[in-house]
């Protein structure tokens, strides 16, 4: 084997197993890259320092035969080192399709039957004759390298170049990682430029595993300084760069290590500045992403003026991983900023049109005020003029203007609740079934009729509405069908019906009956059932009328109506469907506050 010497060139080549070592540590420890693989860099960080230690040794021993039976190593390490090179760049740079394993078996075949052709050195085609010379005082083998030699380099260029090539490109198209791109190109043209200079001859002894040695450092350098094997690169080409949506990307120190364009723009910052601020700055500097970041609940926007409209904003974060805890965010977060400019101006559609309906509602009390009050007023004054003169006299015509009296006080009070009831209902609350009725019976001269209620619904509505609405089925039912008429209210598919066993409602005159003026009685306003179905429509309910199912009562027994008018085999039945249980209903229109 001969001799052993000492050269300075031993303590580089020794130095890359000094930092390989706490670098595997260091990447084992911070790789938190869900979609990269630590495979590929590990194993190149592991060949480069076994590369260094093999050229050491062959440095180390001074006999031809112990130099030839160690480049081996060498041929080995360098095909392990290029093909680890290849791997991570389609990998860091997202070209999966080359990481498939007929196309990686493909294009790595040719120089692995490379690599064993010069392990064996076949037909002396790799060494075709080696001496040992001495340079600068050490004993260096002298090789005249054959054909096989050049090819195999020529193949591992080839992987280089296109690990460079894979590198440069995503560096175009992703400009925010310039720094770790460039970093890393600039750490493979070391052992590169080293190589070159071997093979063209400027060299007499090969420095390319120095070169490697010298470019460890960088990548270590690179983990710490780009955290290039953490979160970044998060799958840029699944996320659009000019998407609408911007995002920022930090990882578990809370440093920003991603940005897109978008979010720059909001932020009003260069996308190379956000990166590696840390959070600190960011809610220093952006108030809402401070409070995204504490879960504060609210509406929290920035507002930009583009192309001369406001747009919002909404600020959120989620967390890129569990902790270790189960809470507390381990891989990172992501701070998105939504475009919400349509909700925004939805909400405030809503609000104006609340602010017109309450104005609507207004103008409707106000008219009705003036229909309680000011024509009331005159009517009690010829109410008690009446009363007046009919001391005075005693004359059948007291009587009917009497009856004209009763007449205008039913007029002015179907017109007060028309009035009332075209305001649209903002304000619903549950109302029992059960006890809206009977208040509504109660105001109501009955009679000798009866009241059958056989349901326990709650539905969501006006109570002041409804009360009004079961008041005009209930006169309804008197007028029609007679002063011992029984009214049952129950329940219904979607909703609830009031019945009478009355003489019913023909078909020929059931979709009349709702309309304006509309009866068939001398002494009726025709506004009663109109006042119904307006008062279901401001529910959003649906109105039907068809036959009750509890039979009728003899049209001559009616208060109105003929025996053509009115049929004597059941009485009117009056649905309501489309009726939300209040439990389910969404109580009235919220105020929406503004956006800024």
């Amino acid at each position: 084997m001969g001799m052993l010497q000492f050269s300075w060139l031993l303590l580089v080549l020794v130095f890359p197993l000094l930092v390989a070592i706490p670098t595997i540590f260091v990447i084992v420890r911070n790789f938190e890259n869900p979609r990269l693989s630590p495979v590929p860099p590990l194993v190149l960080i592991v060949a480069v320092s076994l590369w260094c230690l093999s050229d050491a040794a062959r440095l180390a021993v001074t006999g031809i035969e112990a130099k030839r039976a160690l480049y081996p190593g060498y041929y080995l390490m360098g095909t392990v080192v290029v093909v680890s090179l290849f791997v991570f760049a389609a990998d860091y740079t997202e070209r999966t399709e080359w990481l498939e394993p007929s196309r990686l078996g493909l294009v790595t075949f040719p120089v692995l039957v490379s690599t064993g052709l010069e392990v064996t050195n076949f037909g002396s085609w790799t060494i075709e004759s080696a001496t040992t010379v001495t340079r600068n005082g050490v004993m260096v083998a002298d090789v005249t390298w054959g054909p096989l030699f050049y090819l195999h380099h020529g193949l591992a260029y080839c992987f280089v170049a296109g690990a460079a090539f894979m590198f440069l490109t995503y560096e175009t198209t992703n400009r925010h990682y310039r720094g770790q791109v460039r970093s890393i190109v600039g750490a493979l043209t070391i052992p590169w430029f080293l190589n070159v200079a071997y093979l063209a001859g400027l060299t007499t002894f090969n420095y390319t595993s120095i070169g490697f040695a010298a470019a460890l450092p960088i990548g270590v350098l690179m983990v710490f300084r780009y955290r290039i094997l953490r979160l970044i690169p998060v799958a840029r080409s699944s996320v659009v760069e000019e998407m609408d949506t911007g995002y920022l990307v930090l990882d578990r120190g809370d440093a920003v290590v991603d940005v897109n364009d978008r979010a720059a723009e909001l932020l009003g910052m260069e996308p190379e500045r956000l990166l590696g601020c840390d959070r600190d700055f960011l809610e220093a500097t952006f108030p809402e992403i401070a409070t995204a970041f504490d879960g504060g609940e609210g509406f929290d926007t920035i507002t930009r003026e583009e192309d001369g409209d406001e747009r919002y904003y909404n600020v959120e974060t989620s967390a890129l991983g569990p902790g270790d805890d189960g809470t507390a965010p381990d891989t990172g977060s992501v701070v998105l900023f939504q475009d919400v400019t349509a909700q925004i101006e939805a909400r405030r559609q809503l609000r104006d049109q609340k602010e017109r309906l309450e104005e609507q509602n207004e103008r409707l009390e106000e008219f009705a005020s003036i229909l309680s009050h000011d024509l009331r007023n005159p009517l009690s004054v010829a109410d008690g003029r009446l009363e007046l003169a009919r001391d005075e006299y005693d004359s059948v015509h007291m009587e009917k203007i009497a009856e004209a009296h009763d007449r205008m006080d039913e007029l002015i009070s179907d017109a007060l609740a028309l009035a009332r009831q075209g305001q649209t209902v903002l304000n619903r609350e549950p109302v029992s079934l059960d006890r809206i009725c009977r208040s509504a019976w109660e105001n109501v001269d009955t009679g000798s009729a009866t009241l059958e209620i056989v349901t326990d619904r709650t539905v969501s509505g006006d109570d002041s509405q409804l009360t009004q609405l079961f008041e005009n089925l209930f006169r309804n039912a008197v007028e029609h069908g007679g002063p011992d008429v029984t009214v049952t209210v129950g329940d219904t598919d979607g909703g609830f019906f009031v019945a009478d066993d009355g003489p019913g409602i023909p078909a020929d005159q059931r979709d009349a009956v709702f309309e304006k003026g509309f009866t068939t009685s001398d002494t009726g306003t025709g506004f009663g059932l109109n006042i119904v179905e307006t008062i279901a429509d401001a529910h959003g309910w649906e109105t039907t009328v068809t036959d009750s199912e509890t039979g009728g009562v003899p049209a001559s027994e009616t208060s109105g109506g003929s025996e053509d008018e009115r049929c004597a085999s059941s009485g009117a039945r009056f649905e309501f469907t489309g009726v939300t249980d209040a439990p389910d209903t969404d109580v009235g229109v919220e105020s929406v506050p503004d956006a800024t």
